[in-house]
């Protein structure tokens, strides 16, 4: 296995380029069986190491995931995620933890790509929680603050994001944060803020609990007496922004976190034991499915 941080597979590049040829060949038939109605998966990097096996058995799994698609009728309008379980698939590797934070990240920009080429309109992302932010070791920290940076840069170099289609909104404790990274999603935010249709919420230092004290206290701050749940509802942070239809959480845990608590009194909840670097999109079209046979009552 190679480090994420340490560069190519010796030898990779032929041994990719061949693969690659394979895999066209495969694109081309199975683009021609399908009639070309249905998107196929483009040659997978499988999160910054390659190898023949693996990039064959990914792009294997796109096409199923492609082919899956053909079954789903019925798209949630904002999707909330808690991408857990990147330490684990680090230490299952012999990785550092930051590393797989970066697999995660980069999982994080496919999964994204792919919801919005589907039509979500909202997606709200529990990349860092309060207690993230406070609680984890200094040098981790230290490492996820670099890779909101990159982040930052990534997305404001992104062609939808460049094209106007995607407002980036950071929510949460921002001022935890070291005064760069601060700074720079302030910039992203402000440089998005028009953008539509499509909206990525990224909880940053963020916890349910703060959300809801911070609309009380704002309430109280501007002497605003909420008449109904629905008044303070609009006080909240992400006010105006639609509830969850689906509440995503990989890792195997089957709990919350202090996630959007005010706004998710009524998601469907879908949890699945895969760590979030292999949440690729055959397992977002499970959870699409899943979302869809469903039947939403609302409380009633």
């Amino acid at each position: 296995m190679v480090s994420l941080l340490s560069g190519a597979e010796p030898g990779g590049e032929r041994k990719r380029g061949l693969t690659v040829k394979v895999l066209e060949l495969l694109s081309s038939i199975a683009m021609e069986a399908m009639g070309g109605r249905y998107t196929l998966p483009s040659i997978p990097m499988d999160n910054g190491y390659w190898s023949p096996a693996t990039s064959l058995a990914g792009w294997l799994r796109g096409l199923r995931a492609s082919l899956a698609l053909r079954r789903l009728r019925r798209l949630p309008r904002h999707i909330a995620i808690i991408p857990d379980g990147n330490r684990r698939w680090a230490r299952r590797r012999g990785l550092r933890p930051w590393e797989g934070h970066v697999a995660g990240y980069l999982r994080v920009r496919e999964i994204l790509d792919f919801l919005w080429d589907l039509g979500v309109r909202v997606v709200t992302l529990y990349a860092l929680s309060y207690e993230n932010c406070v609680k984890r070791p200094p040098e981790e920290r230290k490492h996820l603050y670099a890779l909101i940076l990159r982040a930052v840069d990534d997305m404001l170099r992104d062609p939808r994001v460049a094209k106007g289609l995607v407002r980036v909104r950071p929510v949460g404790e921002l001022g935890l944060l070291p005064r760069i990274v601060q700074n720079r999603l302030g910039f992203l935010e402000e440089k998005t803020a028009a953008n539509k249709p499509h909206t990525l919420n990224i909880g940053v230092c963020y916890s349910g609990r703060w959300e809801i004290m911070d609309a009380v206290q704002r309430a109280l701050r501007h002497r605003v007496e909420p008449g109904s749940i629905e008044e303070l509802g609009k006080l909240m942070r992400l006010g105006d922004t639609p509830e969850p239809d689906l509440v995503i959480r990989t890792g195997g845990e089957k709990r919350l976190s202090n996630f959007l608590l005010w706004h998710i009194a009524y998601s469907e909840l879908y949890f699945t034991n895969t760590l979030w670097p292999d949440f690729d999109k055959l397992e977002m079209v499970k959870a699409l499915l899943d979302y869809q046979s469903r039947e939403r009552r609302f409380g009633r």
